[in-house]
């Protein structure tokens, strides 16, 4: 059976997927695996390194590869990584999702909407409630959310495994200077949503344009389609998978 590993985003770490591991395995009927990115989560110890490739080989070396097969599904950040993992090792995973993210062949306005840079990028360095409300406020659309009690866990998560400022800063840099790799061999499946306050959608056409790739548009989620509709997502990998 394969085993699916799940990579989040920018300064995020694995128990701010929420309810959608479960969600996904239970869909799927498969197993799936979480790892944090070097400096983040159970990494907080660590400092991240200031590129993406560098950030692939830390969570590869910690991946459990003996006798499994796996494939990868990740978003924003997390997605790049998997971009560079799958290009620079394609015998790793056996196919690959890739959701909201986007590569340097993208406008960094694109890449980086302009309403979301305070909270995107200035508002990381903080570590409280209001400011995890005002990320959740622009990165996801479902009203039935109630953002006042994510933001207080969510900022109970920095409080027990809070990230050095230079680990958030090193990790921005790392994904403003990401290449789109030239070369990827494993089936990849491209996940975005036209509502996206934070990256634009046309970011995720990019890359799905420059691999081939078939893409899949969620018509009112918000970044973080894993909070929004995760079993949309699922469905999804259903479909492809076929």
């Amino acid at each position: 059976m394969t085993r699916w590993l799940l990579l989040r985003g920018l300064s995020r770490e694995k128990r701010h997927w929420e309810q959608f591991p479960q969600i996904f395995a239970e869909s799927l009927g498969i197993p799936v695996e979480c790892l944090d990115a070097p400096g983040f989560g159970t990494e907080f110890n660590r400092i991240s390194p200031t590129s993406i490739s560098a950030i692939t080989d830390d969570i590869r070396s910690r991946l459990d590869r003996r006798d499994e097969k796996w494939s990868l599904l990740a978003i924003s950040l997390g997605g790049m990584i998997g971009l560079d993992w799958c290009s620079r090792y394609p015998e790793d995973f056996e196919r690959a999702v890739i959701i909201n993210s986007s590569t340097a062949s993208t406008p960094v306005w694109q890449r980086f909407l302009p309403s979301s840079i305070p909270n995107l990028l200035l508002g990381r360095f903080r570590a409280d409630a209001p400011r995890e409300r005002a990320i959740l406020a622009q990165s996801a659309n479902n009203p039935d959310l109630d953002l006042d009690v994510l933001s207080r866990r969510w900022a109970g998560y920095l409080q027990t495994q809070r990230p050095s400022s230079a680990s958030i800063a090193r990790q921005i840099w790392a994904a403003i200077t990401f290449p789109m790799p030239t070369h990827i061999d494993t089936p990849l499946l491209v996940l975005t949503s036209t509502h996206d306050r934070i990256v634009s959608s046309a970011a995720s056409r990019t890359i799905a344009d420059t691999h081939g790739a078939p893409i899949a548009t969620h018509p009112s989620a918000g970044h973080d389609i894993p909070l929004d509709d995760g079993a949309w997502i699922a469905e999804q990998v259903k479909q492809w998978i076929g």
